[in-house]
């Protein structure tokens, strides 16, 4: 499914991808020079966090999704080169993407805590037009739901077709860019007042609490692995809670000091 120009077919989550990260390079742009910070600096991270998010976004999806895999046809070109072309999971991205930025930090001797701290309102940014390409695709796909707002789907990748379905991806597309908006604000804020903002520390947060309440609304369980009940998404979502909450209460201990 996607947009077709003469024998090439763009697919849609492939598209909004790339208009989501070309949005962000222009916010990215605005809050670097906000901050009178090097955009080469930037661009060079962001390159270590978008190769890393890649790699660790297909990591987990791997994971979470080994059941519907046929490991007969593992070395089939086809097969391997349609497994590897689609299915990210976007916890495994950022994770993925914290480890790029750790790897830039040591190799480039670029100071990424700096940087994340600017830019991170670009993540949720194109975040959210991804989840509008998987409105489109029909993935990660919401309940059965037929209240106001439900998509019906005529043809999708993965969703079923035929039935009134929660516009989950929509949702967390309009989520996401709050968070974006809260975040700008929030830096803005302490940028003006002469304050380190603790940007990384209160996007992890606010995104955890709302996919954590989110995953309630899909209802693709077989590509989302579920462990008592939860999804790896929500569970990822508790220990990046109270990973956050230790963390920030150890430091302020130790900054007492």
């Amino acid at each position: 499914m996607g947009i077709e120009i003469g024998a090439v077919m763009i697919p849609w989550y492939g598209l909004f991808i790339v208009l989501g990260i070309a949005v962000g390079a222009v916010l990215g742009y605005f809050l670097i020079r906000a901050n009178r910070m090097d955009y080469d600096d930037f661009i060079q991270t962001a390159c270590f966090v978008g190769l890393g998010a890649m790699a660790g976004a297909k990591l987990l999806y791997l994971i979470v999704s080994w059941r519907s895999i046929d490991f007969s046809r593992i070395t089939d070109p086809e097969y391997l080169n349609a497994l590897m072309g689609g299915g990210f999971v976007f916890y495994g991205g950022l994770i993925g993407g914290l480890t790029g930025l750790y790897l830039c930090g040591k190799i480039l001797h670029i100071p990424v805590t700096d940087y994340a701290r600017a830019a991170i309102p670009v993540i949720p940014l194109v975040h959210a037009f991804g989840r509008i390409g998987c409105a489109f695709a029909g993935c990660c796909y919401g309940v059965p739901y037929d209240g106001p707002g439900a998509v019906v789907y005529t043809e999708s990748i993965a969703a079923p077709t035929g039935v009134p379905l929660f516009p989950v991806q929509a949702v967390e597309a309009a989520g996401n860019l709050l968070i974006t908006a809260v975040l700008c604000i929030y830096g803005e804020i302490c940028r003006r007042k002469g304050r380190k903002a603790k940007s990384l520390q209160l996007y992890l947060v606010l995104y955890a609490v709302f996919r954590f309440a989110l995953e309630f609304a899909r209802y693709d369980d077989s590509e989302r692995g579920i462990l008592m009940g939860l999804s790896t998404s929500q569970w990822i979502s508790i220990v990046i809670c109270v990973g956050v909450i230790v963390l920030e209460t150890f430091w302020q201990k130790r900054a007492a000091r």
